[in-house]
């Protein structure tokens, strides 16, 4: 089982994450979230949970991407 998050929880790796609604088997969709912020709430405000499906370094981050001093 994927590891899974709440809304209002900090994201601690920036990526594409699938929401997914507890229990009743709704439409999953996929959003990005960044590292830092808060994984927001949903418009339905039940149960749903956020499961990374691909990581990714945002690019002010990246060590290729990052701006020089």
């Amino acid at each position: 089982m994927a590891e899974q998050h709440r809304p209002g929880e900090i994201v601690k790796t920036s990526g594409i994450y699938k929401v997914v609604h507890e229990g009743d088997g709704g439409a999953q969709f996929e959003v990005t979230c960044v590292e830092g912020e808060h994984f927001p709430p949903t418009r339905s405000g039940k149960g749903a949970l956020y499961e990374l499906v691909h990581g990714a370094t945002h690019s002010h981050k990246h060590s290729e991407l990052g701006a020089k001093d």
